[in-house]
């Protein structure tokens, strides 16, 4: 997909867009940060004839033919859509043996192990068990906290543990939450992004998130939340800002990780590790912010 032109106003871009589905020609019409509107046209072998069409359409977009396109453009996506839901139904009764969905192997051994270390720990019940995955080791005196200051433990090598704090849970619907989320987002990400990003990601935001939960509270948490929240805003603003990548938000994922982060923020959850939330949230916005400045730069 490509970004063709910008018009001044929704009104004229839209007519041009009617126009072009009726010549089986696909496009997509986005807000642009100056106000006008972006016309992006899906596949790359229709540019050279959008081009003719839109010198043309630019004389006289209100010339009879542009104005009759609209109604029959409407029309016409009502019937396709009709088509399309039929053969959706059909695909579903025909296609049972498809297992339920497809996730890719590092969003799955990311699962593993999450889940894996919660039922070894009881769900962080034991803590003797994974002491060696939290940022740094602490001990519980009376109703405080004791560790070490300045992360002994990774200043003397044992560097995992800037990471390894992601895959302690401490509740099912902990882990429930973050499971699912993983497969959603992980799972898109490593489909559309490659293994190699989603890798990334998951060391980079996992590590930020992790430091700013500890220097904000100290060293007793843990969870993937910090580093979904990052998946969410990567996805979020890269959607936003390049809508040629092929990445999108289900809206009830959306509203329900928004409304999850600011639940939490009210105290009424518990101890909840609200600086890693915000902390991978930041992080992945500025991510996606980025990754589509450096991919609209490349087209």
């Amino acid at each position: 997909m490509r970004l063709l032109t910008h018009f001044a106003n929704q009104t004229i871009a839209q007519r041009f867009s009617d126009f072009l589905y009726l010549q089986k020609i696909e496009t997509r019409i986005d807000p642009e940060e100056d106000g006008t509107m972006g016309l992006w046209v899906f596949s790359d072998d229709d540019i050279p004839h959008v081009k003719v069409l839109l010198e043309k359409y630019l004389q006289n977009p209100n010339a009879p033919e542009y104005l009759a396109a609209v109604p029959r453009a409407s029309q016409q996506k009502f019937e396709d859509e009709k088509k399309a839901a039929v053969s959706r139904s059909i695909d579903i009764r025909t296609q049972w043996r498809r297992p339920p969905f497809q996730i890719g192997p590092i969003t799955l051994t990311m699962i593993i192990l999450c889940v894996g270390i919660a039922i070894l720990s009881q769900l962080g019940r034991y803590t003797q068990i994974i002491s060696p995955l939290f940022i740094t080791d602490y001990q519980i005196s009376g109703n405080y906290l004791e560790w070490r200051k300045g992360l002994p433990e990774i200043m003397q090598g044992q560097i995992w543990r800037l990471f390894t704090p992601i895959f302690i849970h401490f509740g099912f619907f902990h882990l429930l939450f973050n499971m699912l989320w993983l497969k959603d987002l992980g799972g898109m990400l490593e489909r559309h992004e490659g293994a190699l990003l989603l890798v990334s990601q998951i060391l980079i935001i996992g590590m930020l998130s992790n430091l700013a939960q500890y220097f904000w509270s100290g060293p007793s948490f843990g969870g993937m939340s910090g580093v979904v929240y990052g998946f969410l805003g990567y996805i979020w603003i890269r959607e936003k800002f390049d809508p040629a990548a092929k990445l999108s938000l289900n809206p009830s994922v959306v509203t329900m990780m928004i409304v999850w982060f600011f639940l939490c923020l009210t105290g009424f959850m518990g101890p909840v590790a609200n600086a890693a939330h915000a902390g991978g949230l930041g992080t992945g916005m500025l991510w996606g912010f980025l990754a589509a400045q450096i991919s609209k730069q490349r087209h």
